[in-house]
């Protein structure tokens, strides 16, 4: 099978733990990738809303993952991202760096706030600061990451943002948290051409079997009419992930059990690869 996963954090946990990329305890590996044909994989460095130095933890995290990425498996394609706004402190400017970094998504917040709006625990909105951000992402053509955001804070994004994602994010009627997107939110990413991740983690899941959580949230939104807007952002090594789910190398496994659920091949195909593969390459 190909995959395209628009979300973990090992970037950060190969930094903090001092692990490989090539053979690790971590939930991505180039090892455990071995299972795919193609692999797009997104690594994100984590920054959180108060990080002291964010940008210097940023540029160190960031150089140490490529250089443990140097003798990559061959079916990987790596894709970099940010998961915190607050990289960018209050300099703009930065935002052209991180594109020379090669830095194709940003999510805006994590969980708190920062100078550009504000996350999920907050009920802090887009700032004038955040436009500003936003209409200089677009420029760039970096993907706007609205994953993270409180209700506020989206609604302002997302009227700004040409290039709108929710890299982790899942359906807010199949599991009711502030992390997860209603109805009208995921209408408006796929008006403009944007994708939902699901992630993996049984928090934005709800009660129930993991696969079939997820099978849930996949059966809402074709059943609206989504099914070209439906990709995996999995959050692999940014959470505590339930068992049955919880290395990049189980994922055959939920692929098989949709396939029993009677999905399509062509859509089983756009859920775990091309659209996110559309999508990104509406950014070069």
């Amino acid at each position: 099978m190909d995959f395209f996963d628009l979300h973990c954090d090992t970037p950060y946990e190969c930094y903090v733990k001092n692990q490989e990329f090539s053979k690790n305890t971590l939930a991505v590996s180039a090892c455990k990738g071995a299972v795919f044909n193609k692999w797009h994989q997104t690594f994100a460095v984590w920054i959180k809303d108060d990080t002291e130095n964010p940008y210097q933890l940023y540029k160190n995290i960031l150089k140490d993952f490529k250089d443990k990425l140097k003798n990559k498996t061959e079916n990987l394609t790596p894709v970099f991202a940010v998961e915190g706004g607050a990289v960018i402190q209050s300099n703009i400017d930065r935002l052209y760096e991180l594109k020379t970094d090669g830095i194709r998504f940003l999510t805006l917040t994590w969980n708190g706030e920062n100078l550009i709006a504000g996350g999920s625990k907050t009920d802090k909105g887009l700032t004038d600061f955040g436009k500003d951000v936003i209409g200089v992402m677009n420029s760039l053509k970096i993907g706007c990451d609205l994953s993270h955001l409180n209700d506020k804070s989206f609604y302002g994004a997302i009227e700004k943002a040409e290039f709108p994602l929710a890299t982790h994010s899942n359906c807010r009627l199949v599991c009711n948290h502030p992390r997860n997107l209603n109805i009208e939110q995921i209408k408006l990413i796929a008006e403009k051409g944007g994708v939902v991740g699901l992630c993996f983690y049984p928090c934005f899941l709800g009660c129930g079997d993991v696969f079939e959580q997820l099978y849930k949230n996949i059966f809402f939104l074709c059943d609206k009419g989504y099914e070209n807007n439906i990709a995996i952002g999995s959050d692999f090594d940014g959470a505590e992930m339930d068992k049955k789910l919880d290395r990049i190398d189980k994922l055959p496994d939920f692929y098989e059990f949709l396939r029993r659920k009677r999905l399509k091949e062509e859509l089983l195909s756009k859920i775990f690869y091309k659209n996110a593969e559309n999508f990104i390459a509406k950014l070069d």
